[in-house]
């Protein structure tokens, strides 16, 4: 019998070992509303968590193409004017850090934030299938909001969407319980390219910070790209670029910002006027 259980457990840490050793891309599709005030309009965003040998990045797939754009000497894409839209996270798990980015959407000036207190999970006994994973259910507290989060053993990577993280195996599915952020996992396969194409640099600033380049870049957003000697323009349709309205981007930007304000830190939610 304790023959049996010790190589039962054996086999078990030696399949753990494979796994996590592996290099993970996991994909999640994100059901969002982006409207507070607002439910019957939804939007879906694609996301890919990429994991390497203990750290991963959560961004978009319009994100991840860009930095390894960027990372082979190229010119990146563009950045979404809301950022509540490039929900973009770097976990470092050996060194317990883990970073929010925000590069200004014109600028293209780069920021983290560092600023992560430790989940506090809630585990319970409760069990449910998800497609073919068994799953067992967890809550916590972030950002103002309370999640409900149902993780699996089957895949012992302890990783999830954006912050959400450090739960005994992979998080299938996390929402929060007013159903404004819903993450669904939709792929796992290996990450072949052996690159997380980490784009370096930036400032550390705090959230209050944050929330002052996000009140400077909605007041006056074209003077971001002054400061940097810098002109806003547009393809011209005929392979080259022409100027933009100001004025006209500037109310443009505005009104989307204020329209669009369900981030998902809902406890740093800016108040545009």
């Amino acid at each position: 019998m304790n023959l049996k259980y010790n190589l039962t457990t054996f086999l078990l840490f030696f399949i753990f070992d494979i796994l996590s050793a592996q290099n993970l891309t996991i994909s999640y599709e994100l059901t969002h509303h982006p409207f507070d005030d607002d439910k019957k309009e939804m939007r879906t965003q694609n996301y890919l968590l990429d994991i390497i040998e203990g750290t991963s990045i959560f961004r978009t797939e319009m994100r991840r193409r860009s930095d390894s754009l960027l990372a082979n000497g190229k010119f990146g894409m563009g950045y979404n004017a809301n950022s509540q839209y490039e929900l973009y996270l770097i976990k470092k798990t050996k060194e317990s850090i883990v970073q929010k980015v925000y590069v200004s959407p014109l600028s293209r000036d780069r920021f983290f934030i560092s600023d992560f207190k430790q989940l506090d999970w809630k585990i319970s006994p409760e069990m449910i299938k998800i497609g073919e994973y068994s799953c067992q259910k967890a809550q916590v507290e972030y950002g103002g909001r309370n999640w409900t989060a149902w993780f699996t053993k089957d895949v012992p990577v302890s990783e999830g969407p954006y912050l959400f993280h450090e739960l005994p195996g992979l998080i299938i599915q996390i929402k929060d319980d007013a159903g404004d952020y819903d993450f669904k996992l939709t792929q796992v396969k290996k990450n072949n390219n052996n690159s997380l194409y980490e784009v370096k640099g930036g400032k550390e600033i705090s959230w209050d910070q944050y929330n002052s380049l996000l009140i400077d870049y909605f007041n006056a957003p074209m003077s971001m790209v002054a400061l940097g000697g810098k002109k806003v323009v547009t393809d011209d349709g005929l392979g080259g670029y022409k100027p933009v309205n100001e004025r006209e981007l500037t109310q443009k930007i505005q009104q989307n910002l204020i329209k669009n304000n369900n981030p998902i830190e809902l406890n740093h939610k800016v108040n545009y006027r």
